[in-house]
């Protein structure tokens, strides 16, 4: 028996003392910042298994002790830095160095100033519209919301087809970056609206001029940043609901965006949008047939980490649009009585009904991301996409032909990039990618109506590379240069007399191909090399100032519509004609930028002049009569353009109270903070453009307008705003003159010649708008009622197309609820 028992004792003793040691093993290591590998102080190491803290030294270092073998997970934090949770194995000592990415407050920081007013760690001119005003916009166009920033405007095709226009240049001169996805959706057209749901963005970035070189670099205009919501690691649910009505239309929309994100990394995000409208009425009448009805679908599933991430996402946009039926004109008569007599000549009962003519366009976008960051140098980016537009234009037909598209378009585009950027140095940032495009339009020839844009194959490779140094507190600099390499190979039938007229058979013999009756068809081919350049000093003269001046000198190659238009643009009824010796422009701009912030007062001066050399414009140059009416027709002409102008921006708080709350770490001490009572904001934007190789006014340039808005807070109860806005635009007294006469019936049946003036511009207006918000805070619900145009003003557009035809619309009261969660 106590041989047995002296066993017992010494096989125990032998576990024990093996077992101690193998729970003797150490992990040890540092903690770094992950650019520069500078050690990080006071980190918190917390062992789950062990529930125990660990806490780095001055020089980074750590130690665990007492460790069994065995997976143990761990969360390394640090007060400035993002938390990362990682696992690790242990079988004997190891060492293990962990890296944080330490400059999280800076970037939030950057990105609150950004919010504001502008990019402080940039030269080019920037402003963002924040979450709160892309809220405000909800049931309104991506444009309308755009034009609250000075410096850019809307053309317009009615109400509800809205382009955005930056310091004069529209179209496929501004790029719109929609969550790092360049837009391809038939932008080129004067009334081809972006597809795009503006309920996705968080906050919109606009650059005024062309200094997103890793966006391209033909976007001489300016450049529209999209950006959805930040990305965080932590398990919650984030989103908002929101509902709207409107008097105006009698319609509404509701829109819904849920963010799921995960402590691991994972997320889903989802936005969904429906808007229905009616008939828009102007203060004296209906304008017929200008509903229209939109649905948008944006998902996303993705992995983040700060060392890596990869994610996947769904977009798909679809809208029906009517365009006023009185634009739709039968013959010169119509056209000259229309703008005469200053009403439609078809004013119809209000209906959701939307009817020829009309468009419809449905936008499919599928975007694949990965990234990895390396340590001490930055961070490598992958992006995938590919969109397929569709558009379809239907005019006013019979017969057979009733409820037929007259164009009918599939646009399909692929892109595919590589973006690098080296933020590890402590003060030069570097960035550099290359990117390639795919493009194929694909007209329908069932339409029975000839094609307006041809059959094209276009491809487009680029590179970039630029820098940000900071040499100093005091200065910003930064440099870019880029290259495209754009190649477009249309097929295309031509009428053989248009062709001769054009002198084309001996400019463009080369393309010709085969003659069919009365029509020839060609083959053109287009080769243009493309260069962009940016350049930028930023002084920061103290706390409150700061100066900045960029040069830029960028290349645009003529789009579709402006190489190969040839006929009726039926949204716009419109005949386009488009010239194959268009050549590329060539864009010099110069942009400066001066901010302040002095006590109560912000304010920014944006001074700039742009010369834009073999310029493309639209301009009008007669009248055509076909089977289908009379139709004003515009023509692509080229010349040397000047312009130059200046945005102002300011806000002011009049009033201000200090308010004290008790800390609750310390009840005898106290925090305070200003209460803002009464703000001013105003804005003004002047710009002038000119055609300098005729001495001319340019055509569609945005007239002189302020935009002023007082907003009291906390009016009567602490959780009411009310706000009251003037918006002032002025005659544009400068247009060229592009005026024609047309041969019309009189009273008695004989020929008569009548001046269209169709180059006049209309009288100034000035509009009111007023609203008052309240806050249920303990609801997260906030609902804002408001009145646009709030005294009826009848008044027309100079950027709206269809200002010819018809008023603007009228008074427009809205309902919006909003919950946030």
């Amino acid at each position: 028996m106590r041989t047995k028992q002296l066993v017992a004792i010494a096989v125990f003793l032998s576990f024990s003392f093996s077992n101690a040691q193998e729970c003797n093993l150490v992990l040890q290591g540092k903690i770094i910042d992950f650019h520069d590998s500078k050690p990080l102080e006071l980190a918190q190491i917390y062992v789950v298994q062990l529930q125990k803290t660990y806490i780095s030294k001055a020089d980074g270092s750590y130690e665990i002790s007492g460790l069994c073998p065995g997976t143990y997970d761990i969360s390394v934090s640090h007060y400035d830095c993002e938390t990362k949770r990682t696992k690790f194995e242990i079988d004997q000592n190891r060492t293990l160095d962990i890296s944080l990415e330490h400059h999280i407050s800076e970037l939030e920081t950057v990105k609150v100033l950004a919010d504001v007013h502008d990019n402080h760690a940039s030269t080019q001119s920037s402003t963002r519209i924040n979450a709160e005003k892309i809220q405000q916009y909800s049931g309104a166009s991506l444009g309308d919301a755009l034009a609250t920033v000075p410096g850019v405007s809307s053309l317009k095709t009615g109400n509800s087809v809205v382009k955005p226009i930056i310091h004069g240049l529209y179209g496929s001169r501004v790029a719109i970056v929609n969550d790092g996805l360049r837009q391809q959706d038939q932008e080129w057209g004067v009334e081809h609206a972006p597809n795009i749901d503006i309920n996705t963005a968080s906050n919109i970035q606009i650059i005024k001029g062309a200094s997103a070189l890793r966006y391209g670099g033909d976007a001489i205009g300016g450049t529209i940043l999209i950006e959805p919501a930040r990305v965080i690691s932590k398990d919650t649910i984030r989103g908002h609901a929101i509902l709207q009505g409107q008097t105006n239309g009698r319609g509404g929309s509701a829109t819904t965006t849920i963010n799921n994100y995960r402590a691991s990394g994972w997320y889903q995000q989802a936005t969904l949008t429906y808007k229905k409208l009616g008939d828009f009425e102007a203060p004296d009448y209906v304008l017929s047939n200008t509903g229209s009805e939109t649905a948008a679908v944006n998902l996303g599933v993705g992995f983040k980490t700060f060392e890596y991430g990869a994610s996947a996402k769904y977009s798909f946009y679809n809208s029906d649009i009517g365009i006023l039926r009185a634009s739709h004109i039968g013959s010169a008569s119509d056209l000259v009585r229309s703008i005469n007599s200053r009403q439609p000549l078809i004013i119809n009962d209000f209906t959701y009904d939307i009817d020829a003519p009309k468009q419809q366009v449905a936008h499919h976008g599928l975007q694949f991301n990965a990234f990895k960051r390396f340590a001490g140098l930055g961070k490598l980016s992958m992006d995938y996409s590919f969109q397929f537009n569709n558009r379809k234009e239907f005019d006013i037909r019979r017969g057979a032909n009733v409820g037929l598209a007259s164009l009918d378009i599939d646009l399909q585009t692929q892109n595919i990039s590589v973006y690098a950027v080296a933020d590890a140095f402590e003060k030069t940032t570097y960035e550099a990618g290359i990117d390639y495009m795919n493009q194929l339009n694909r007209p329908n020839a069932e339409t029975g109506v000839r094609r307006l844009i041809p059959d094209y194959d276009a491809n487009k490779i680029g590179a970039f590379a630029s820098l940000t140094h900071e040499p100093s507190e005091k200065w910003v600099l930064d440099a870019g240069l880029r290259y495209d390499r754009y190649d477009i190979n249309a097929t295309k039938f031509y009428l053989q007399s248009r062709w001769e007229d054009l002198g084309y058979d001996e400019q463009f013999a080369a393309f010709e191909i085969s003659e069919q009756g009365n029509q020839i068809m060609t083959n053109p081919e287009f080769q243009y090399d493309l260069f962009a350049f940016t350049a930028g000093a930023k002084y920061l003269l103290d706390t409150h100032y700061d100066l900045a001046i960029n040069l830029s000198s960028a290349n645009r190659a003529p789009n579709p519509s402006e190489l190969f238009s040839d006929g009726l643009h039926h949204a716009l009824a419109t005949i386009e004609l488009g010239r194959l010796d268009l050549k590329k422009e060539q864009s010099y701009k110069v942009n400066a930028t001066f901010h302040g912030n002095e006590g109560d007062l912000d304010f920014e001066i944006n001074p700039y002049i742009n010369f834009v050399n073999d310029f493309i414009q639209l301009v009008p140059n007669g009248l055509e009569t076909t089977i289908r009416g009379a139709f004003p027709v515009f023509q692509y002409e080229q010349i040397n353009a000047r312009l130059y102008g200046i945005d102002l921006h300011a806000t002011y708080d009049f009033w201000t109270k200090k308010t004290a709350e008790e800390m609750k770490t310390n009840p005898n001490e106290m925090i305070y903070k200003m209460e803002k009572l009464v703000r001013l904001e105003t804005n003004f934007s002047y710009i002038h453009g000119t055609n300098s190789s005729n001495d001319l006014p340019l055509i569609d340039m945005p007239p002189l307008q302020f935009q002023n808005q007082v907003t009291w807070f906390n009016v009567l109860d602490s959780n009411i705003d009310f706000h009251v806005a003037n918006q002032t635009v002025l005659m544009q007294n400068r247009f060229p003159d592009f005026d024609y006469t047309v041969d019309i019936p009189n009273d008695q049946g004989m020929l008569e010649t009548v001046l269209v003036e169709i180059s006049e511009p209309p009288e100034a207006y000035s509009l009111w708008n007023a609203g008052v918000s309240y806050a249920f805070a303990k609801a997260n619900t906030k609902v804002n009622l408001s009145s646009n145009n709030l005294f009826n003003t009848q008044y027309r557009n100079y950027l709206n197309r269809q200002r010819f035809y018809a008023d603007e619309v009228g008074r427009d009261i809205q309902l919006q609820i909003i919950y946030n969660f």
